[in-house]
């Protein structure tokens, strides 16, 4: 086939937009056989227009240009949402590092506590936090710990006990009553982290009086992290029942 004007081939694709028929197949299969018919043409490249769709037109090379100005827009944003989150991830990583440190050197079930509640407040920015240590006929600990029994965690938490997420989002009024106590009632989300699965050991507890603070789509990967930590290092202080 001979290589067309590209005063017909103009008139061909204009009418491509509007023409399902042999005329437009045709015009159709000889681009597909020859890819490289625009860079032995360029004049017909220029004078190829496309519909735009606000109703003028504009040729295909400004169309093309649009579309990978557009895409390098959206390639650009994305590579930025990327930096943003390399960049919290990094800010929440030595965070954590910190805390743990604190916490391996904590000489007391109580020290521990304390460590891991006020390391949270202060440097992850959370309201309400609190360690609850789980007691049954199996397992006790010194008085001076926050406890709660089995049974009662079974009957409010149920599957949170064993679930391997975290439980992340708002909490039943008896959930918020078992884990916050006092400032329940200053709870709008939460985030749980049961401590060793199946069978729990401790809750921690992070509340928040944002109800968009803690939800079910957000990362926990720091916070199980820290959760594993503390398993490890609550047998020092553990009796058996």
């Amino acid at each position: 086939m001979k290589e067309e004007t590209a005063a017909t081939l103009r008139m061909r694709a204009v009418d491509t937009a509007n023409d399902d028929g042999p005329d437009a197949q045709a015009v159709l299969a000889f681009l597909s056989r020859n890819p490289d018919f625009f860079l032995r043409n360029e004049s017909a490249l220029a004078d190829v227009e496309l519909p735009h769709r606000a109703g003028s037109a504009v040729s295909l090379v400004e169309r093309q240009v649009k579309l990978l100005r557009e895409r390098n827009i959206e390639s650009r944003a994305r590579l930025a949402r990327l930096l943003e989150t390399a960049h919290e991830n990094d800010a929440l990583f030595t965070k954590t590092r910190q805390l743990v440190l604190a916490l391996l050197e904590a000489d007391s079930l109580e020290r521990l506590a304390q460590t891991l509640v006020l390391g949270l407040r202060r440097e992850f920015d959370v309201e309400q936090a609190r360690l609850l240590l789980i007691e049954d006929e199996h397992l006790r600990w010194p008085d001076t710990a926050e406890r709660v029994q089995r049974a009662d965690a079974e009957a409010v938490l149920g599957g949170t006990l064993r679930q391997e997420r975290p439980l992340a989002g708002p909490l039943r009024p008896a959930a918020r009553e078992l884990l916050f106590g006092s400032q329940a009632a200053e709870v709008a989300s939460a985030l749980v982290v049961a401590i060793a699965r199946p069978h729990a050991v401790a809750l921690l507890a992070l509340g928040s009086a944002d109800t968009r603070r803690f939800h079910g789509e957000m990362g926990t990967l720091f916070m199980e992290f820290v959760g594993e930590v503390v398993q490890r290092l609550l047998p020092r202080w553990q009796h058996a029942g």
